[in-house]
């Protein structure tokens, strides 16, 4: 794990208090738009290997969740690989996943569906981030975690 200074850490807690904003209306579980959004900013460098991420006692005080949505937002991520917790001490981002950019062509299809077992292991995707499923043009099935892929059209 490589070091973050307490500064880092403080203003990083700042920056996520700031950005993380529950949608209750949207439908989407609440635990997840925080793993949504936490992965976002681990992806985007605003929060850095090493950094900590807020405990549930936290989310509840800054964003006024409940400790057991906290958890199990923290459980979810802990399952896609990206943080590691230490007993006592706090939950630290241990991974940056990386965007990954797929070119679709001209006959190609795209579904999305929630992962085999298999798909979720190798794509680390956790339990409940679905995988887009691109159907190229010759029959050839290519799954991705939709956490990190984005999408882009050649014609």
């Amino acid at each position: 794990m490589s070091h973050v200074s307490p500064e880092a850490l403080v203003a990083n807690e700042e920056q996520t208090a700031r950005r993380v904003r529950i949608d209750y209306d949207s439908g989407e579980r609440v635990y997840l738009q925080i793993v949504r959004i936490i992965r976002d900013m681990i992806i985007n460098g605003e929060l850095p290997v090493g950094a900590q991420i807020p405990s549930g006692a936290q989310m509840k005080r800054q964003w006024g969740v409940n400790r057991l949505t906290g958890a199990m937002a923290v459980e979810e991520m802990r399952k896609a690989g990206l943080v590691v917790t230490r007993p006592g001490v706090g939950t630290f981002v241990a991974a940056t996943p990386a965007r990954q950019l797929v070119s679709l062509y001209p006959g190609d299809e795209v579904t999305a569906r929630m992962p085999t077992e298999e798909e979720r292991e190798r794509l680390r995707t956790g339990y409940l981030t679905p995988v887009l499923v691109i159907t190229r043009a010759d029959g050839q099935v290519e799954p991705y975690s939709a956490a990190v892929t984005v999408l882009t059209s050649r014609r």
